[in-house]
């Protein structure tokens, strides 16, 4: 994926997370109960992105330790 594709994705997930955060997790439409994806899912789905997003701009998401032998 692009850095731009990355950012438009991470946007829409921001948005959603940020719509069942303000009580918009499910709707009733003529005796129809909808239900949008869950949080934890969305969460998820943001760090990944966040994630991918960090490599493809070349960043380092996560500290990394390195250990040369002996001891720490």
């Amino acid at each position: 994926m692009t850095e731009a594709e990355i950012l438009d994705r991470l946007a829409l997930y921001l948005a959603a997370e940020k719509k069942i955060l303000e009580g918009n997790q499910s709707s009733t439409v003529a005796g129809s109960t909808f239900t949008r994806a869950d949080l934890g899912q969305i969460r998820s789905e943001i760090k990944n992105l966040r994630a991918e997003l960090a490599m493809v701009q070349g960043q380092s998401f996560a500290p990394i330790q390195v250990f040369f032998g002996g001891r720490r």
